[in-house]
Parts: C-alpha cells; structure tokens; sequence
C-alpha cells in the first residue's frame, strides 16, 4: 500500500467508525427507552388492577364486617322493590360511560351510619331520574349483566353509601400495608414483573402517610410511579398509590441481556478490527520508512568501499605504483580489507534473514566462555586504542565452562562491543564485567557514551532500528547487530537487557543458563 494513502484511509476508517459507533449508542438508547416505556404500561396497568381490588374489599369488608347483613337488610327489605327501571348508556370522548336511569321505590329504610345507633331515614335510593358516569376501559362495554343487576337490587347504591361513608376514615383504617403489598405483588406478576418494588400511599397533599413500606423510605427520592388510590363521591382523588423500583435499570437489562450483549459484542469487535487495522496500517507504513532507511545507509555503507576499492584499483594500474612492492601491498591490502567490510555487510543481512525464517540452527559445545571473552575482548581492543579509547576486563567468575555456539556468541559479542565503540563520541571507555548469579553465566558491557532515553531503549533490538543524534543518522550501521544479539541470546535461552541514561551511557546485561 502506498504511505500516502494510508492517512487517507485512516481518516475514512475513523469517520465510518464514529458514525457506526453513533447509530449504534442511538439504536442503544431507543431499545432503551421503548423497553422503559413498555415497562411503565405494565406497571400502571398492575396499578390500577390494585386499586380496583384494594377498593372492592374495602366495600366488602365494610358490608360484611363493619355492619354485618347491612346490605342484605336494605336490598331485601319489606317492601316493594322499585317498580320500574330504565337504563341507558352512552360512551364520551372522555372514556366514560354514562348511565340514565329511572326508579321508584316505595318504602323508606332506616340504614345505620354508626355503631353509637345513629341512623340514616332513607324514602328513597335513587331519584326518580339519575345519571351514573363510570369510568371505562380504553373500549366501549355494554352495560353488563352484573352492572345492571346490582343498580336493579340497589347493590350499586350500597356500594356507593360504602363509599361515601369509608371517605371520612384515615387511611390506615381503609387498607393496611400487608394487604397493599400482597395485591401488588400478585397484580405486578400477572402483568410479567417479578421485581423489587416499594410502594407507598399519599394524601392529596403529596404527603407520605403511615401506609408506606420500607424500600419506598430507603428510595423516595427515586422516580416513581403514582396511580389514585381511593376517590370520594364527586371522584376526586383522596390518595395516591407510589411505586419505585429500586433495580429497574438492572430488571430492563437482564431481561434483555442477549439482545443488549449482541449489541455491545458487535460494537467491541467492530471497535477491535479499526483498532488493529488502524495499528497494522501505521506499523506497514513505519516497517516501509524503516526499510527505505536500510536501503540509504546499504547504499552508503557499500558506496565507500566501492569508492576505495575502485581508487586502489587504479592506483595499481599506475606504472610507478606497479613498480612499488609497499605501494602495491598496501593497496592491495586495502581492496582486500574493504572487500572483507562488504562481505561483512552482507553477511548481517543474510544472518538476519536466516533467523527471521528460523534457519539458524546453533552448534552448542562445551567451551571456556572466559577464555573466549578474554581473547574477543583483547582483539577489539586495538580497534577501541586507534581511537583513544580504553577497554577493561574484569573477570568475577568462579564456573564458566558450558554449553554455548562459539561462532554465533562471538559475533553477538562483537557487535555488542562495536555498538559501545560506535555510541561513545570521543576516547571510548569501555568496561566488560562477568559474573556468575545463580545458575546464570552474566556479562556486563558498559560505556560511557551518548547513552539513550526510555523510548529509544524499548526500540533498540527492533530490526532496522538505529539511534540518532541531533536530526541525521551520524553512526553508520544497518541497525541489525542488536536485533541479532537478542536472537542469537534467545536461541541460547538467555536474556539480554539495556540499562541507560541520556549523556551517561549504557550498560547491556547478557544472561546466559549453565546448565
């Protein structure tokens, strides 16, 4: 892929990223937002189903229980029943039906409003002309079986007189908490809602009264839902029911934990693939930068030699040079050493290439590993003292015969020693130090060179990798000794780390087992 497309495509990856991540918070919320919605109608439906049944046993246990065989006294009586009855309904925009009706009722009744004996004179139930308006469901009924025959046997206007005389009650004389919860829970069931609830009853103030459970005290202050509760004979509310739910968020959620799970999944992987493509796309374009980098310093690392040797190479056609032994062997020497500096080159590329594919095989022995630190060192040496500098040995250990490939450690060696020689500007002080640690054969290399910063350090054994100074590449290299070194020390199952500050030097530890 070519570099220049690759912000291109980045920027058309993000922007189809954010939108697809927008849709899908959206769709997220107005998943949310219906399933709450549908959570509410099943709510108020438990609702009003409540306060129909906690007002009916209100009724009844006031018929039954309060004043015993009171109803049955006044709809059986002594006298006439009424003589004539018509009934008609009608159904409002305002869902409610309205009911005309005609009576006549020919003997009065005495009817009990108190247990201290005081009564009601009643001539008559309804009036000769009445209008009941009863609120409805979202449909139009006609006027029931049942309805019609309770306003026929005066049951209607019992329950009604009930009514009237349980408004004048506290509220914890109308309906306790245990009943209230019980109706509740049964009604939230049957409308498919199995969770925590609290519930609370207030007056037409918006005051909480004693009939208030515990969950509902603890979280009053979240959103509830109100329904009323009781109403009196112009049907105004007296009290409102309150329900909360303390876990409806998590009742929404885990009831719909595959759909949502799907979603989130979806959105993680999508989320994923950008983030590895956007990484693979930005490591393509750093490996092509790093590998352009390569080719220059190949080209100039092969450049000079080729230069020199292309020089000596005429020198050596020059008859006067020709005639000249010490001419023609120094300059002989020289095709020869910059000829050797190329194989070299050569030889790291292929190394590399060799270990990348997993060809390297190592050709463990047993070996004096100090005597062969000692004598690369001491080689070496004379390259650091051309530049002033100085190399010191300290040897500090007590086993130091095992297992290693002499050819690969020497040259991961060299190339540990050239990399200090290469970092340390001016008279080179370079330190090999050796130790044993455990069962741990470990060498030390130091300098006091340019040294690196954090970042540089966690890049130095990338392959192509090299340290710069200032703006320009001032260290020549193919940036591949240190990616081999690591290699090499892997496949010897050791370990190899950099300790290092800018402007104080560096210090490569080597690892190596024993056993």
């Amino acid at each position: 892929m070519n570099n220049k497309f690759i912000p291109f495509i980045s920027v058309l990856m993000t922007i189809s990223l954010i939108v697809f991540v927008v849709l899908q918070f959206y769709w997220i919320k107005e998943l949310y937002t219906a399933l709450n919605q549908e959570f509410s109608n099943k709510v108020y439906s438990a609702m009003e189903s409540s306060t129909q049944k906690v007002a009916q046993l209100e009724v009844d246990k006031y018929l039954n229980q309060e004043y015993k065989n009171f109803g049955k006294n006044v709809i059986a009586g002594n006298g006439s029943q009424p003589t004539q009855t018509y009934i008609q309904q009608n159904t409002d925009s305002a869902n409610r039906s309205t009911i005309t009706f005609q009576k006549s009722i020919v003997e009065s009744q005495n009817i009990p409003i108190s247990r201290r004996g005081d009564s009601l004179k009643l001539t008559k139930l309804y009036t000769d002309e009445g209008i009941l308006k009863i609120k409805k469901e979202n449909t139009s009924e006609p006027l029931t079986a049942q309805l019609s025959k309770d306003i026929n046997n005066n049951t209607y206007a019992l329950r009604e007189f009930a009514k009237l005389s349980a408004s004048s009650l506290p509220i914890e004389k109308r309906v306790d908490e245990k009943t209230l919860d019980s109706v509740l829970t049964q009604e939230l069931k049957l409308n498919g809602l199995n969770t925590k609830f609290g519930f609370a009853v207030m007056n037409n103030k918006n005051e909480l009264t004693k009939i208030t459970s515990k969950i509902f005290n603890e979280k009053k202050n979240k959103d509830s839902y109100t329904y009323p509760l009781f109403t009196d004979s112009k049907d105004r509310t007296l009290y409102t029911l309150a329900l909360v739910f303390p876990d409806d968020d998590y009742y929404l959620a885990k009831n719909n934990l595959p759909m949502l799970l799907g979603t989130i999944m979806s959105l993680l992987t999508i989320l994923g693939i950008y983030i590895i493509s956007i990484n693979y796309m930005m490591r393509q374009k750093k490996i092509a930068e790093v590998k352009t980098d390569f080719i220059n310093n190949m080209s100039h690392e092969f450049k000079t030699p080729l230069a020199t040797i292309s020089v000596a190479t005429d020198s050596l056609a020059n008859d006067k040079i020709a005639t000249n032994p010490e001419k023609v062997k120094y300059y002989s020497g020289l095709i020869k050493q910059e000829n050797l500096r190329m194989k070299k080159q050569v030889e790291n590329v292929l190394n590399m290439s060799k270990l990348e594919r997993n060809e390297v095989k190592l050709f463990l022995k047993e070996t004096d590993v100090r005597s062969l630190i000692k004598e690369i060192t001491e080689s070496f040496g004379l390259i650091v003292a051309q530049r002033n500098g100085t190399l010191t040995q300290e040897f500090n250990t007590q086993k130091y015969v095992f297992k290693i490939d002499e050819f690969h450690f020497s040259n991961a060696l060299v190339n540990l020693l050239d990399n200090a020689n290469k970092y340390s500007p001016e008279n080179p002080e370079i330190t090999v130090r050796t130790r044993n640690e455990g069962n741990w054969y470990v060498i030390e290399i130091s300098d006091k060179g340019m040294g690196m910063d954090i970042e540089n350090r966690n890049k130095i054994f990338e392959k192509f990798f090299r340290e710069e100074t200032g703006n320009i590449h001032n260290v020549k290299g193919q940036g591949l000794g240190l990616s081999y070194v690591k290699k090499i020390i892997e496949l010897h199952k050791g370990q190899i780390s950099v300790e290092s500050a800018k402007g104080k030097g560096s210090t490569f530890v080597v690892k190596l087992p024993m056993g």
